[in-house]
């Protein structure tokens, strides 16, 4: 490297090189694409309220067409309302993350380590901070103009307050100033942080304290003077931590793993063993995501004494509650704590005790984490009017219980069919998942599109039964040779396996029976059958064992 700056850019570059390409194509492709799917589907996206819009033309669909094609055209039509600003915040905030320059450290397991090889670098503290501060005020201020110049934004009075780029820059000084400034104590840290993203998210409720003049600047300049001291003080080693008796330290994961005397069997050492290590927390983070937006919302009501909120606040609230466990349980799916696995390998248990272990955890976490969701659901009439979303959900009134039965399965699945990829102690493997949901996403992008003219949608699905056919035979298939392998090299119990057969077939029933129950006199019951057995985890299950012994014996 010929300079200081080019180092720290190939450092920044090689380390998210795969992410940048994402976030790239992603603003291209709404720039690109985004306009003629509007076309397509009779959306204005400079309307002056696009929920209003979306709601008037989701009450249109005629009632008459297959449920399928309602559900997709209904999901499609959210997809063009709020895309382009969900696409947008998910970028800003991943550069935000990205230039607090954080890694995962596999010696104390803090996801939030500065690494320290950038201390060796011959340069001066002011000239690394002002390269990481100010690089990363260029790429907020860049990636902003990108999305508001280029991609149409729908009118959404609920993402009106994110299309703040000065507010972006405070957020980024004040996570890099909590992040820096709090080295020493993670715990600490990490509740700022959440409190920090609480107050982002939910800032659209409060929109007049955010906008006002007094608000942003002093907080940019606190996250300014935080990172400067922060990054100082880590570079001279003069941040010390010491021990502090937080109340609830014992769901921490860096609390003592307190837990029963004696167990019954390894089996159920293990499970306890894979709770604590992350279903625990990942539950708890769930909980925290979804009910303390609320309750501060419920508190800041009734002791203020402020009115409802409005019908588009409560929608978007809605939704944001709907799509945290998933996007969270991915979250947890490729996060690099789950490729950390020295310690787990040396249990003393065979590779398909340790999944189906690790399965239960994960379904214990789904369960609590959607109970916590519905509790939070219940709550939400009282911050305000559901008109809005009464009126959006009636296009969906009678499929909205294996919507949800879907979901929750649907979260549960997102770790479960990872585990393969992330056990294999490969990390192009441990990418594929990510890969895998953009192939889908843009695979539900294609089919909305199909679902927006009737003749190519009857063309289109004229095709789906044999082609789902094929698919599930190829499932079967792959899974009876996986099972099969395993069994012969003694990495699955014959009684686990006839286990998982019947957790499978329940999971299936769980889908399959409300299905046919509302569907049954439907053409589409069959594709949809189809589907659900296709989405029921098998094959990809059976493989895990074989992963995980890849990597234990490597």
């Amino acid at each position: 490297m010929n300079t200081p700056a080019t180092a720290l850019a190939w450092e920044l570059w090689r380390r998210h090189r795969l992410r940048l390409i994402a976030i790239v194509g992603l603003v291209l492709a709404f720039a690109l694409v985004y306009p003629a799917l509007c076309t397509l589907a009779g959306f204005n996206p400079g309307s002056p309220d696009a929920l209003e819009e979306m709601v008037k033309r989701a009450g249109l669909i005629n009632n008459a067409g297959q449920w399928l094609q309602q559900v997709v055209q209904v999901l499609y039509l959210l997809f063009l309302t709020c895309g382009p600003a969900v696409g947008m915040v998910l970028t800003l905030l991943f550069v935000t993350w990205m230039f607090t320059f954080t890694e995962f450290d596999p010696r104390n397991k803090d996801p939030m380590t500065f690494p320290a090889r950038l201390f060796t670098l011959p340069v001066s503290t002011p000239f690394l901070f002002g390269w990481l501060f100010l690089g990363g005020m260029t790429a907020i201020i860049v990636l902003y103009g990108c999305w508001v110049y280029w991609v149409p934004q729908p009118h959404v009075d609920i993402f009106g307050v994110y299309q703040n780029c000065f507010g972006w820059m405070t957020l980024l000084a004040l996570a890099q100033g909590i992040v820096w400034a709090l080295a020493a104590w993670p715990t600490t840290r990490m509740v700022l942080l959440m409190a920090l993203l609480f107050c982002f998210l939910g800032s659209p409720a409060q929109r007049d304290i955010f906008e006002s003049p007094f608000v942003l600047p002093p907080l940019f300049v606190l996250g300014t003077a935080l990172a400067w001291a922060g990054l100082h003080k880590m570079r001279h080693g003069q941040w010390q931590g010491w021990p502090w008796p937080w109340p609830f330290a014992w769901w921490s994961g860096r609390a003592k793993m307190r837990g029963p005397k004696r167990f019954a069997s390894p089996a159920q050492a293990q499970l306890w063993f894979e709770w604590r290590r992350f279903a625990r927390r990942l539950s708890f983070y769930a909980a925290g995501l979804v009910l303390v937006p609320v309750a501060i919302h419920l508190l800041v009501r009734f002791v203020a004494g402020l009115g409802p909120m409005q019908d588009d606040t409560v929608l978007g609230f809605v939704v944001y509650l709907l799509f945290m466990p998933p996007a969270l349980f991915f979250c947890f799916a490729v996060a690099p704590p789950q490729t950390d696995l020295p310690f787990v390998m040396n249990r003393p248990l065979s590779n398909g005790g340790m999944m189906m272990a690790t399965l239960k955890a994960e379904g214990i976490g789904a369960l609590f984490s959607w109970l916590v969701v519905l509790a939070a659901l219940c709550a939400m009439p009282l911050l305000g009017v559901f008109q809005e979303v009464d009126q959006f959900s009636s296009a969906l009134a009678q499929h909205r219980a294996i919507i949800l039965l879907g979901v929750m399965i649907l979260s549960w699945r997102l770790i479960a069919v990872s585990l393969g990829f992330t056990w294999s102690g490969k990390r192009w493997l441990a990418r594929m998942p990510f890969w895998l949901m953009l192939m889908a996403y843009l695979g539900g992008v294609t089919l909305a599109m199909l679902a927006a003219d009737d003749a190519t949608w009857n063309s289109f699905w004229r095709l789906v039964p044999g082609l789902l056919v094929c698919l599930v035979v190829v499932k079967f298939l792959l899974a009876f040779l996986a099972f099969r392998l395993c069994l012969k090299r003694g990495l699955l119990a014959p009684s686990a396996l006839q286990a998982w057969l019947a957790v499978w077939a329940l999971l299936a029933a769980t889908l399959f029976i409300p299905a046919a129950i509302l569907f049954h006199d439907q053409p589409g019951f069959l594709p949809l059958s189809l589907g659900i057995i296709l989405l029921t985890p098998l094959a990809r299950i059976g493989f895990c064992p074989i992963a995980l012994a890849w990597n234990r014996h490597a």
